[in-house]
């Protein structure tokens, strides 16, 4: 127990954290719903698998990837867009302690390489449509042996299909299969690529532990999404993506209904939300604005929806309450967190909605507020640097022991870099950044990548890139360019430069903007407050 003042705790939990494995408690509940005729629907092609089908294939899956000699500790990874098949493999592998590391399918070449070597996958299950990249990447590194399609019924030339991969290598019957038990606490069961706010993105060790309690806050109704089997939820953000990730995992522990896009389409996500009779889904400030203002709304009957929940960046009031009102819902339930928290730490409890807040803290997790001038903790209504400790807290970095100690501290608490604070009830506000990363619609935009990524250009001497505030977006990159001497480069040719080698919410939406030096002090470090003071009074040609 810390004795320190204005440490707040979560509540107590109304589930306990079980001590068997998180694949153990995916299987049991896989059982427990077996008899549900929908676990996920494709709703592009209306296509649908059972909790009985879900079972059966991730456990002969598993009965495969034993026989074929994998083991625990190893690395497999998933590079797809959101498809039916997608979270089996991760799932199979939670049942035998083998680490999932999925992969951004937009990630080009450069971005690949780092993450492909953060962990080192032996195994890459992937769609058709990503094949050729990764065949690619399978000729560069040596320690990916093999590629399994996820989403056709035949062989593509040497690469077996998901569903040939287990024909040939498991019984026909699933029945005899059961996960194995081991060390939850130590098990590493997801390696998550961070924000990469200091460099190039880090890989986030998730442990079976951390994702025993999120399983907790699942089945918790006064944090919950939804937590009665067969209701409809919609699923639509990337499931490479921690968030997209986890929550739906968390649907299928639950035994929901999930009506899952392959990405946000408008007239898809409407129709969706109306002929499936969608109850909850979890969404992102930029489509909060999509539901409040845009016209096509009025086409569709909404009134199955009940619950909004908002994350990955904070909602605006104005745009939050326009969508209550047309919507005639009670509140949008928020919540904040991190990749290294296993996602979200603070959620809004019981439906105590509060315009601008982001929650309070979960249960199985202290926060406080530390003035990183004293560091001390700040009481209520005081902002500053937010640390948090608890089950959540990820295992590390991995093959990264010095940004591990940088992240989390001797205590256990993890400092998140982010500014806010917590009012007198305990109801966090988060305010801005100490990190200076970019959110473009909810994606993570590291600086330092992109000024890396600048300075690799002849022209270019000196490079810092900052968000703009956008009301559709949230932030949009952009870029201030110190020109090389006696060198001549345009805005559009910076843009290009950048658009062609980086993913694209990384592209510089914001602008380019040449300036004569990049505000620096006395250690080096950019005055991005002094850049974006500038802001407004440079004009972009873009």
């Amino acid at each position: 127990m810390d004795k320190e003042k204005y440490i707040l705790h979560g509540p107590e939990s109304i589930w306990y954290v079980p001590k068997t494995t998180a694949g153990q408690q995916v299987y049991n509940a896989l059982v427990r719903h077996s008899h549900l005729p929908e676990a996920m629907i494709d709703a592009h092609i209306q296509q649908k698998v059972s909790y009985k089908e879900l079972l059966e294939t991730t456990c002969r899956l598993a009965q495969s990837l034993q026989r074929c000699g994998y083991k625990q500790n190893d690395v497999i990874s998933i590079c797809s867009e959101n498809n039916l098949n997608f979270h089996c493999p991760a799932i199979a592998a939670l049942y035998l302690g083998i680490i999932t590391a999925p992969l951004n399918e937009g990630y080009i070449e450069g971005e690949l390489h780092n993450a492909l070597n953060l962990s080192k996958p032996k195994l890459i299950f992937c769609s058709t449509k990503l094949l050729p990249k990764m065949q690619a990447m399978k000729q560069k590194f040596a320690f990916i042996k093999k590629l399994i399609i996820l989403d056709v019924d035949e062989d593509i030339g040497s690469n077996e299909s998901l569903s040939n991969f287990i024909l040939r290598n498991s019984d026909a019957s699933y029945k005899n299969f059961r996960p194995l038990d081991f060390d939850s606490n130590e098990q590493v069961a997801f390696i998550l690529c961070s924000s990469g706010t200091t460099g190039l993105p880090k890989g986030v060790m998730l442990t079976h532990t951390n994702i025993a309690v999120r399983f907790a806050h699942a089945r918790d109704p006064r944090i919950g999404t939804q937590t009665i089997p067969g209701t409809t939820v919609l699923s639509f953000m990337p499931f490479f993506h921690a968030l997209g990730f986890i929550t739906t995992l968390e649907y299928f522990l639950l035994g929901l209904r999930v009506i899952m896009l392959k990405k946000f389409d408008s007239e898809l996500f409407l129709k969706s939300i109306q002929d499936y009779e969608v109850r909850s889904m979890i969404i992102v400030p930029l489509i909060v604005s999509f539901l409040a203002k845009s016209p096509l709304v009025d086409k569709y009957d909404l009134s199955s929806l009940k619950q909004i929940s908002c994350g990955a960046a904070p909602l605006g009031k104005e745009v939050g309450d326009a969508l209550l009102k047309r919507l005639n819902l009670e509140g949008i339930s928020q919540g904040y967190g991190l990749t290294e928290l296993t996602v979200a730490v603070t959620l809004t409890p019981d439906n105590e909605f509060r315009p601008g807040s982001s929650g309070a803290v979960v249960p199985f997790m202290s926060a406080k507020v530390i003035d990183n001038d004293t560091g001390k903790p700040l009481g209520p209504g005081v902002t500053g640097e937010l640390y948090f400790k608890g089950g959540l807290v990820m295992k590390g970095y991995v093959g990264n022991i010095s940004a591990t100690k940088e992240m989390i501290d001797e205590n256990g608490w993890l400092r998140t870099g982010d500014l806010g604070y917590y009012d007198k009830e305990g109801h966090f506000y988060i305010k801005g950044r100490l990190k200076e990363l970019i959110k473009y619609k909810g994606f993570p935009v590291p600086p330092a990548e992109l000024e890396a990524l600048l300075l690799t250009h002849p022209c270019i001497k000196e490079a810092a890139v900052i968000g703009i505030p956008d009301k559709s977006a949230g932030e949009l990159p952009a870029a201030f360019v110190v020109k090389q001497p006696g060198k001549q480069i345009t805005e559009k040719e910076v843009y290009d430069f950048v658009a062609g080698q980086i993913s694209s919410p990384k592209h510089l939406r914001g602008g380019v903007r040449f300036i004569d030096e990049i505000p620096k002090n006395a250690t080096n470090k950019i005055k991005r407050d002094v850049l974006r003071d500038l802001v407004t009074k440079m004009k972009s040609k873009l």
